[in-house]
């Protein structure tokens, strides 16, 4: 399943910063929860072209960055030379060694066995370490996954329960503070709207996706009738943002 989502990750390289819209609105949001000041060590995780890094770097210092899609990580390195970078699974961390900052936007949730990976993540976070994340949850994309039972188009990658990732990180013997950001993005088309969600790589769902031209056009006829507002084609995302200390 990982190598499905690394192909489509890269095959965004050209378009992902261009695209990657709800990407920014969220690393900004996250950046403001991390500590103030110089941290000793820093794993940042996800880190695709750096659209968080550079907001990291310019917070908390110089970080090693991973991310399982190399032709992103390279369009990173070649703008933040001071960071380390290591291409390699989140999940199963490529490093050692202990951090003062263990953090990540928009990259956990697709982690396929949290239950397990997260409390080995934060084993690598050294006493009075800090983390913070934000993750897309359930109920992204709620106008999409409406539409899919109706039209057979558009299939949505099950996304994690707030509660139930929140319970991990509680789990895990760490302070936990959690806030739930719902983002009401507006398009001018739901064909511009599938070509931004294409241009991020975020395209895996984990089903099926062959579906006919029939469904496909009944999609797009049915999206602006049942929630179009002023000519515009809204979507949903919801954001879980979790950080705390060991």
């Amino acid at each position: 399943m990982k190598i499905h989502i690394k192909h489509a990750f890269c095959s965004s390289s050209e378009s992902y910063d261009s695209s990657c819209d709800i990407q920014r609105i969220v690393a900004e949001h996250l950046a403001e929860l991390l500590p103030d000041g110089t941290q000793d060590r820093i794993l940042e995780i996800g880190t695709g072209t750096g659209i968080f890094t550079k907001l990291l770097n310019e917070k908390c210092g110089s970080a090693v960055c991973v991310d399982i899609a190399d032709a992103l990580l390279a369009k990173a390195a070649r703008q933040f030379p001071d960071n380390i970078f290591i291409c390699g699974d989140g999940e199963y961390l490529p490093v050692g060694g202990e951090f003062a900052l263990i953090t990540g936007s928009s990259a956990i949730q697709w982690f396929q066995q949290p239950e397990k990976s997260i409390p080995a993540m934060l084993k690598h976070l050294k006493k009075g370490g800090k983390f913070a994340f934000s993750v897309f949850v359930e109920g992204t994309f709620v106008e999409m996954s409406i539409l899919n039972q109706m039209t057979g188009f558009g299939s949505v990658y099950a996304l994690p329960k707030e509660d139930d990732f929140a319970r991990i990180f509680e789990g895990c013997g760490v302070s936990v503070n959690k806030e739930v950001r719902e983002y009401v993005l507006n398009f001018e088309s739901v064909s511009g709207f599938l070509k931004k969600q294409k241009g991020t790589g975020a395209t895996f769902s984990g089903k099926d996706k062959v579906t006919s031209k029939t469904s496909y056009k009944k999609f797009l006829e049915l999206y602006p009738e049942l929630f179009g507002e002023n000519g515009k084609i809204p979507v949903t995302y919801r954001i879980l943002y979790i950080s705390g200390e060991k």
